[in-house]
């Protein structure tokens, strides 16, 4: 090492991580629809951006920060990627799976848990829940989201809530019908559309039963992949 030179302190890599995540915390805005009206593909890519982040980052995931510091800079650098535009998505069985595996395998890298360690994932989210208390798990921040935006268009008139109660020409296509945004809603509440639009109309009245939607252990009734 020259003269000139000062050894390299640990944080001057977690902050020089940290500005070269800067340009991937307002990623590009959410992809079109594909032909099938699904967001599959969609979440496909920001799982990739999200897990690409989580791999540069790697310098601080091996740090020995405590570990309520590395699971507040994952929530800040890694889910923010993941989760934009969540509240657009259509999920189906197989999205939520992906985004649950994901999940799990970011925490895993922070504890430093190896799948060979044989731990199991509610091991690993109990573990989780010890170190920083209660947390929001992805699936349920999506939901979350998803509820808030379809309480806060119901209640406004705009282009919004023309698109989502709105209609189209033509007659359904034979056969099990495909998923869409509302669906979601539907299935987690219980209630169907017309139920829905009364409910959302009281904001107070939304956003208690929000609460208590987020926080039920209900999963997503998928209709497959479809």
């Amino acid at each position: 090492m020259g003269e000139n030179q000062r050894p390299v302190h640990p944080t001057d890599q977690w902050n020089a991580a940290a500005r070269n995540q800067r340009c991937y915390l307002y990623p590009e805005p959410p992809m079109p629809l594909t032909k099938d009206g699904t967001s599959a593909k969609e979440i496909q890519i920001r799982i990739a951006s999200a897990t690409a982040a989580m791999t540069r980052l790697n310098v601080i995931w091996k740090s020995n920060l405590n570990f309520s510091t590395k699971f507040r800079l994952y929530n800040s650098l890694v889910v923010s990627i993941l989760l934009y535009g969540c509240q657009t998505w259509t999920l189906l069985a197989e999205s939520e799976r992906r985004i649950q595996a994901f999940e799990t395998k970011c925490l895993r890298k922070l504890l430093r848990i190896l799948y060979t360690d044989r731990k199991t994932n509610d091991y690993v989210r109990e573990t989780v829940g010890d170190l920083v208390g209660p947390y929001e798990p992805l699936l349920s921040t999506v939901k979350r989201r998803k509820l808030a935006w379809f309480g806060h268009v119901t209640r406004h008139d705009s282009i919004s809530k023309v698109i989502l109660q709105g209609t189209v020409e033509g007659g359904r296509r034979r056969g099990r019908q495909r998923r869409n945004w509302s669906d979601n809603v539907k299935d987690w509440t219980g209630l169907d559309m017309p139920d829905l639009l009364a409910t959302a109309a009281n904001r107070s009245e939304w956003r208690t039963m929000s609460a208590s939607t987020v926080m039920s252990p209900r999963r997503l009734q998928s209709h497959g992949t479809e």
